[in-house]
């Protein structure tokens, strides 16, 4: 006996597409589910693994930002612009290296990821954070309510300020992360990249997956 159109729809799923249920095949597709269930468990018992004492990638950036101090570009150019396409590594990278940068290099440390900011140097938003990193291209001597004295020489930022900012004091860029498009990567360069730019030379360093 043939189903009526009403009874044939129950056993149906999806809008534009429509899949009859009764064409699945049931063992394969629990089979499939179990892996999905098992590579899942892995990648986050690897993720959980993988704290700030053992963040080999971490360290690196850490070696790199040592190395820039150490050995500048440009006369005492400390500054390092890095980006990430994430917030929330935004947010582990200006945790994990907040103290670290002060205490160890004496660097003022800033968070610029979409709404949030933070910064242990001069008003916390978005606009003066930006011009207490590059004071001079932002013009700062002319802003009586800035502050004329010392900087922020670490920015950790995502593409928020991809487009847009001249932030050509800086002299080195860092991507932490890779974009998954290539223009991206040319916007993040051209912060620093830009005529007008004091410095002899400028750096660009990327982390690639």
């Amino acid at each position: 006996m043939e189903e009526n159109g009403d009874e044939s729809e129950q056993w149906q799923v999806g809008k534009k597409l429509k899949f009859d249920l009764a064409d699945i095949k049931l063992g394969e597709w629990l089979t499939d589910l179990k892996k999905d269930k098992e590579a899942l468990n892995d990648l986050y018992n690897n993720a959980v693994a993988v704290t700030p004492d053992r963040d080999a990638k971490l360290k690196e950036l850490k070696e790199l930002i040592e190395e820039k101090i150490k050995t500048p570009l440009n006369g005492n150019n400390k500054k390092v612009l890095v980006f990430t396409a994430f917030a929330d590594t935004a947010e582990y990278l200006y945790t994990q290296l907040k103290d670290w940068a002060l205490k160890e290099h004496g660097l003022k440390i800033a968070l610029v990821a979409g709404n949030q900011t933070k910064t242990t140097f001069g008003k916390n938003d978005y606009s003066a954070i930006l011009t207490n990193f590059s004071p001079i291209s932002k013009n700062r001597d002319k802003i009586s309510t800035m502050p004329q004295v010392a900087e922020i020489d670490l920015l950790i930022a995502t593409d928020c300020i991809s487009e847009g900012q001249n932030l050509l004091d800086c002299d080195c860029l860092i991507n932490y992360d890779i974009h998954w498009n290539p223009v991206r990567i040319i916007q993040r360069f051209g912060r620093i990249d830009r005529l007008g730019s004091k410095n002899s030379q400028i750096q660009l360093v990327n982390f690639w997956p």
